[in-house]
């Protein structure tokens, strides 16, 4: 039968070493305010344990936690993991079958390469308005998980690691969060990955990643800002995307109401764009192809062109609005522009090309400059 065990230093309480060691499957520790220490770790199975501080870190852990072998489950609420040392803040090992919870906790790492959460095995990763400082989430390439962030943070701006790196094959979802660095998912991802109503500095897509992206600001303003990559289909609505956005490889995009800074489209990508805004700059080359309605196409003077197409690209479009800003649009090589133009804030387009009969503009008069 589970127990409710007190933990502190009042009448009736037991010290926390001491609890760990009669721990039994689905026992409660209701932990006091104050510090504890754990400085060679402990590993946890089947346990809930609650701070009753007002807020985390009137109820903090200096130290980490691991997972026990066989847990089916661990719970913490409302404390404060502080880990000092180059260990994960909390392991969640190969053979584990079962469910992670945190919530209304904060985690601190060590602001070292080492994860602050490192997941592996088969695994369920709650994290319900919790904050993760100083070290990333990292899902290896093994684990068979799926992740939930709701009212969270992860906070590890590192110009060489990820706040949240995603491996192996499962389900993430992130609804009202906030990931402060890089988001990545890898080659060996296999997931479906839905992100919404949240922010994220940056984001990274390879592997077989399913995305869905609503209502989600980007805000980066590099090149790097967005990339999707490898076999990577996303569907990208009433989104913000501050830098570059950059379709490679076999990707296929969806895309409405969402306004981008700079469009790169390569390789063999394929989007389709409904309602959208690019507002610098799009660059189509190699075999890429761009199905646009309803997409305002503008310039600004640090471009040349604001629409440039080479290679085998294609651009097709309907009811396009193309504000040059001075800038100009350019068709190279074999790419082929042909669109129904709504509106433009030239009278008269100027098209360099190479090629004339691979340029083919309605709705507003234009000329063909040879390059």
């Amino acid at each position: 039968m589970p127990r409710i065990i007190k933990v502190g230093s009042s009448g009736g309480c037991i010290s926390l070493n001491q609890a760990i060691k009669d721990l039994q499957a689905d026992d409660v520790i209701f932990l006091q305010p104050g510090f504890y220490e754990l400085p060679q770790g402990v590993n946890l199975a089947d346990i809930t344990i609650k701070g009753t501080g007002a807020v985390p870190e009137d109820t903090t852990i200096l130290g980490y936690i691991g997972i026990a072998e066989g847990s089916r489950f661990v719970t913490l609420e409302n404390l404060c993991i502080n880990t000092l040392t180059d260990n994960n803040s909390l392991y969640v090992p190969y053979d584990m079958d079962g469910y992670l919870s945190l919530r209304n906790c904060i985690v601190k790492a060590a602001a070292t390469e080492t994860a602050a959460i490192a997941l592996n095995g088969k695994i369920t990763l709650e994290l319900y308005s919790t904050k993760i400082i100083n070290g990333s989430v990292s899902i290896f390439a093994d684990t068979d998980f799926r992740l939930e962030m709701n009212d969270s943070l992860i906070d590890y701006q590192s110009d060489d690691f990820c706040a949240l790196a995603i491996e192996g094959r499962g389900t993430a979802i992130i609804n009202n969060s906030e990931v402060r660095g890089s988001t990545n998912t890898f080659s060996s991802a296999n997931i479906e990955f839905n992100i919404n109503n949240s922010r994220l500095d940056s984001l990274a897509l390879n592997g077989q990643t399913w995305l869905n992206l609503l209502n989600t600001e980007i805000s980066s303003t590099e090149d790097t800002c967005m990339i999707i990559s490898d076999r990577c289909w996303a569907n990208i609505v009433g989104c913000q995307i501050k830098g570059g956005l950059s379709l490679e490889n076999l990707t296929r995009v969806i895309m409405q109401n969402t306004i981008v800074d700079r469009l790169l489209a390569l390789d063999q990508a394929k989007l389709t764009a409904f309602s959208c805004s690019i507002l610098s700059h799009t660059d189509l080359q190699d075999h890429a192809w761009i199905d646009a309605t309803r997409v305002n196409f503008s310039g600004n003077q640090s471009f040349e062109y604001y629409l440039a197409l080479n290679k085998h690209s294609r651009l097709t479009g309907q009811d396009l609005i193309l504000n040059a800003n001075e800038a100009k649009i350019a068709v190279f090589d074999e790419a082929n522009f042909r669109a129904n133009v709504a509106a433009s804030d030239q009278p008269d387009l100027e098209i360099t090309s190479n090629r004339e009969p691979n340029v083919k503009i309605f709705g507003v008069s234009w000329s063909f400059k040879k390059d």
